[in-house]
C-alpha cells in the first residue's frame, strides 16, 4: 500500500471507533476514487443535527485544488440527502461541514481541517462529550420502561433524591404563586402546547400579558454557577413560543449576587413586577381594617366581612389580575369620614354613596399602579390608601368592634 492509502485507511479506522455515535456513517467508493469523498457522517441529536463530509489528506495543507473538490462534495450531498439517510425537508435541518485530515495544522481559506494526530480528541470533542443528553435520555427510557435491575434503579434515584427534594420545594412555591393569581399558569413538562423538547423544570404565563417566564432548578451548587451559560441556550430553544420570555434559575443553595437567579421570594416579587400583575391579596391586606374579618374566595370574587357584624363588607373583583373593581360597604360614620379624607387630601380615591365606596385600579407594567388619573409606584400607592382610606375607616370600625365587647 502506498503512504496515502495506508493514511487513508487509518483515518477511516480512527472514525470507525466512534461509529456508534454517529446516526449515520459510510465509507464512499474505493481509496482512488477522488469523485466522492473518503466517508460521509451524520450526527441528529436534538441539539446538534450536522452532515459531516470527510476527506484524508496525506499532507500538511490544504489548496484550492482541494477545496474545490470539497464545494462540490458538499453540491452532491445536498442534491441527494437521500444518500445520507435524510428526505429533503430534513436535510435544511442540518448544517454541512466540510472537514480535512491532514497531516500537519493546516488552516484552509474555507471549510475545516483536523491535524490526524489530533483527531481521536476532535472525535471525542464533537461526539463523546456532548453525548451526555443521549445517555440520560436512554436511562430514563429504561426506567420508564423497568428495564433496570433492582441495584441498578436503586442506584439511580438515590443519586437523584436530592435534587427531587429540591423540585418539589421549588415547586411548592411556584404553586402557591399560581394560585395567588387569576391568569396566572403554571405548565410542567411535558408541555404540549410546545413544539419542542422544554429545557426548563417550568413555565409560568398569564393569559392578559405576552410573557412567559422559564424557570430552571439548577440540581447542584455547579450547575447553579453556571447558568449566565444557558441563558441564550434556553430562549433559543423555546423561540418558537410567541411570547417574551424570561429566564429565572431558582436556587436551593441561598442567595446569589447574578441578575438571573432568585431565591422563590426574590422571584414571586420579580415575577409580579415584569409581568405587571397583582394578586387579590394585594388588595385585600391593604384594604382590610385592623378589625377581625373572614375571607372567601366566591364565584368571581374575593369576599371579605367582619367578624363582628358591624357592617365592614368588601368585594374584590378581577378577571386579569391587571383590571380590579373594589367595592367596600362601611357604616355611615365612616362612609362620611372618607369623603372629609378625600376632599382635605385633595385625593378621589374612588365614588363614595351613601354608606359604598367603589375604588377601581389597574396594574401597569414596571410595577405601577393607575387609578383615576393618578399613576403611582407600589409603595406611593401603598402610602395613599393607607393615609387617606385607612385613616378614615380605621378608628370608626376599631370604636364600634370595642362596643361589641
Amino acid at each position: 500500500m502506498t503512504d496515502w492509502t495506508v493514511f487513508q485507511t487509518d483515518v477511516l479506522d480512527t472514525l470507525k471507533q466512534y461509529q456508534g455515535f454517529f446516526d449515520f456513517h459510510e465509507r464512499i467508493g474505493n481509496l482512488s476514487d477522488s469523485s466522492r469523498p473518503d466517508a460521509i457522517a451524520r450526527v441528529s441529536r436534538e441539539d446538534k443535527k450536522e452532515i459531516w463530509i470527510l476527506d484524508a489528506k496525506n499532507k500538511a495543507t490544504v489548496d484550492d485544488e482541494d477545496i474545490e473538490r470539497m464545494d462540490n462534495y458538499i453540491t452532491q450531498t445536498g442534491s441527494n440527502p437521500l444518500d445520507v439517510g435524510l428526505e429533503l425537508r430534513e436535510l435544511s435541518d442540518h448544517d454541512l461541514r466540510g472537514i480535512f485530515v491532514t497531516t500537519g495544522e493546516a488552516s484552509p481559506d474555507k471549510h475545516e481541517a483536523v491535524d490526524s494526530s489530533s483527531l481521536h480528541q476532535f472525535l471525542q470533542k464533537e461526539l463523546v462529550y456532548t453525548d451526555t443528553d443521549r445517555v440520560v435520555r436512554d436511562v430514563a427510557k429504561m426506567a420508564r420502561r423497568k428495564q433496570l435491575s433492582q441495584s441498578q434503579a436503586r442506584m439511580l434515584f438515590q443519586s437523584l433524591k436530592p435534587f427531587e427534594r429540591n423540585i418539589e420545594e421549588v415547586m411548592e412555591s411556584l404553586e402557591e404563586i399560581e394560585n395567588r393569581y387569576v391568569g396566572l399558569e403554571l405548565k410542567t413538562p411535558p408541555l404540549s402546547s410546545f413544539d419542542s423538547m422544554v429545557p426548563v423544570e417550568a413555565v409560568l404565563t398569564h393569559e392578559s400579558r405576552n410573557k412567559a417566564f422559564l424557570i430552571d432548578i439548577p440540581y447542584s451548587e455547579e450547575s447553579l454557577n453556571d447558568v449566565e451559560n444557558r441563558v441564550e441556550q434556553v430562549k433559543d430553544s423555546m423561540e418558537s413560543l410567541d411570547r417574551e420570555l424570561y429566564y429565572a434559575a431558582i436556587s436551593t443553595f441561598g442567595e446569589r449576587d447574578s441578575p438571573m437567579i432568585y431565591t422563590p421570594e426574590e422571584f414571586r416579587r420579580e415575577m409580579r413586577m415584569e409581568a405587571g400583575i397583582l394578586p387579590p391579596e394585594f388588595f385585600a391586606d391593604l384594604f382590610k381594617p385592623s378589625i377581625p374579618v373572614e375571607k372567601e374566595y366566591r364565584d368571581g370574587y374575593l369576599h371579605i366581612e367582619d367578624s363582628e357584624d358591624i357592617g365592614f363588607r368588601m368585594k374584590i373583583k378581577t378577571t386579569d389580575d391587571i383590571e380590579y373593581r373594589i367595592e367596600v360597604v362601611i357604616p355611615g360614620e365612616a362612609s362620611s369620614r372618607l369623603r372629609d379624607y378625600q376632599m382635605n387630601a385633595r385625593k378621589e380615591l374612588g365614588e363614595t354613596t351613601d354608606n359604598r365606596f367603589v375604588h377601581k385600579v389597574q396594574v401597569l407594567e414596571g410595577s405601577r399602579i393607575r387609578t383615576g388619573d393618578t399613576e403611582l409606584d407600589i409603595q406611593g400607592y401603598r402610602d395613599m390608601i393607607r393615609s387617606v382610606f385607612s385613616s378614615a375607616v380605621d378608628p370608626v370600625l376599631s370604636r364600634k368592634v370595642k362596643k361589641t365587647v
